[in-house]
C-alpha cells in the first residue's frame, strides 16, 4: 500500500512538473540564414501591422560568413514579418512556432533568397519573385494582377498570403488600389473571404470598411447613371442580361423608384434553389425589387425553372466564369445584396439566415 501511495507521488509531481514546465516556456520562432555578401551586416526585423506599417522589432548582426539568427516570440495570431539588410528586404509570415532559414544573395537580395521551414512562406517568396519580374518588365499589369487572383486569391479561405499579395507595392504604389476602381473586385473578394473564415482577424473589419468605401465612391464615381424620374439619378454596379423570352432586363431600371432592391446571384437548377426562391418570394412580397442573376450552364433547366417566378430573372450566359459575378465578389452560390430606396449598394449577405437579418 505504501509503495502505491509513493510511486502515486512521484507520478503527480512529474505531472507537475511537466505542467510548470511547459507554462513557463515561452512559445516562439526563429529566423536564421546565410546571406552572401554581407558580411557583419546589420539584420533588423520588422513586423507589420494590418496597415502596411512596418516597426522594427529586433536586430542583430551577421557572422564574417553572413549567418545570422534571431529568435522571437510567437505572434497571437498570424503575421508578416521582413528581414531588412542594408536596405533590401525579404518577407514571411509566422503562423506561430516555425523556423524559418533564409539563404540569400546581396545585392539583388529581394530576387536572391529562398526560405525553408515554412509551406507559406515559400509561397511568398514565389509571389515576390514572380512580382519582382513582371514589375521589371514595366506596361500595363492588369493580366498579372487576373493572374495573381487565380493563383492566391480567388480559393485563399481567408489566408494571410492573400492579405499579402493584395496590400503589397511596385515600387511606391500599391499593386491592387482600392482607389482604382478595376481593383475594387480583388478587395471585395478578399475582404469576403476573411469575413467567412476569420471574422475574428483584424483584417476582417479593415478589409471590410476599405471594400465599401471603395464601392461606395466607384459608384459615385462611375456608376452608370439613369434619370428614373424627374429630378432623380441613381448610381450602381449595373448588370443587363437577357431574361427567359431573350428581353435584356437592366438593374438600374429597377433601382432608385423608392424601394429596396434585392440582388439575387444563384442557380436555379441547383437542389437548394426552392429554398432560395421561398425566401426570396417573402422579399418580394413585403415590396422589393427583386433582380436575380442564374448562373446556370443548363438553359433549358433555367427557362423551365424561371417560368412562374413573378420577379426579373436573367441568365448569365458566363455562369460560373461570370464577370457580372466577378464585379460583385460573388465566389459561391447564394449571394444576396441590398440596394436602398436610393439604389445605393448598402449590404451584402452570404447565406439564408445572414439575408433574413439583412432585410428585416
Amino acid at each position: 500500500m505504501e509503495k502505491r501511495i509513493i510511486r502515486c507521488l512521484c507520478a503527480a509531481c512529474a505531472l507537475l512538473a511537466f505542467i510548470v514546465a511547459g507554462g513557463c516556456g515561452e512559445r516562439g520562432f526563429k529566423v536564421k540564414g546565410e546571406i552572401e555578401g554581407a558580411p557583419d551586416s546589420s539584420v533588423v526585423v520588422e513586423k507589420s501591422d494590418f496597415r502596411g506599417r512596418w516597426q522594427p522589432i529586433d536586430s542583430t548582426r551577421t557572422s564574417p560568413g553572413g549567418k545570422f539568427s534571431i529568435s522571437l516570440p510567437s505572434p497571437a495570431a498570424p503575421e508578416v514579418y521582413r528581414l531588412g539588410i542594408g536596405g533590401e528586404y525579404v518577407y514571411f509570415p509566422v503562423d506561430s512556432t516555425e523556423t524559418i532559414n533564409v539563404k540569400g544573395r546581396k545585392p539583388g537580395l529581394a530576387t536572391n533568397y529562398t526560405p525553408e521551414g515554412s509551406e507559406q512562406a515559400g509561397k511568398m517568396a514565389e509571389f515576390d519573385h514572380t512580382l519582382s519580374a513582371a514589375a521589371a518588365k514595366g506596361g500595363d499589369m492588369s493580366y498579372f494582377k487576373r493572374q495573381v487572383y487565380d493563383k492566391y486569391i480567388r480559393d485563399s479561405r481567408g489566408s494571410l498570403l492573400s492579405f499579402y499579395v493584395l496590400t503589397k507595392t511596385v515600387g511606391d504604389r500599391p499593386l491592387f488600389d482600392p482607389a482604382d476602381h478595376t481593383d475594387i473586385k480583388y478587395y471585395t473578394a478578399v475582404a469576403t473571404a476573411f469575413k467567412e473564415f476569420k471574422p475574428a482577424d483584424p483584417r476582417t473589419q479593415y478589409l471590410e470598411q476599405t471594400a465599401i468605401r471603395a464601392l461606395r465612391e466607384r459608384n459615385s464615381a462611375q456608376g452608370k447613371k439613369q434619370v428614373l424620374q424627374a429630378d432623380k439619378e441613381l448610381t450602381a454596379i449595373d448588370i443587363t442580361l437577357p431574361d427567359r423570352n431573350g428581353k435584356s432586363r437592366s438593374l438600374s431600371e429597377l433601382l432608385g423608384n423608392g424601394r429596396r432592391t434585392l440582388v439575387v446571384f444563384s442557380v436555379l437548377t441547383h437542389p437548394d434553389a426552392p429554398l432560395i426562391n421561398k425566401a426570396v418570394a417573402r422579399c418580394h412580397a413585403a415590396g422589393m425589387n427583386v433582380y436575380q442573376v442564374s448562373l446556370d450552364n443548363d438553359q433549358y433547366g433555367w427557362r423551365e425553372a424561371a417560368e412562374n417566378l413573378p420577379w426579373v430573372n436573367v441568365l448569365d450566359p458566363e455562369a460560373d466564369r461570370s464577370s457580372n459575378a466577378l464585379k460583385y465578389n460573388v465566389s459561391k452560390i447564394p449571394v444576396f445584396f441590398l440596394y436602398n430606396e436610393r439604389g445605393e449598394l448598402i449590404d451584402r449577405a452570404d447565406d439564408l439566415d445572414a439575408l433574413a437579418k439583412m432585410v428585416r
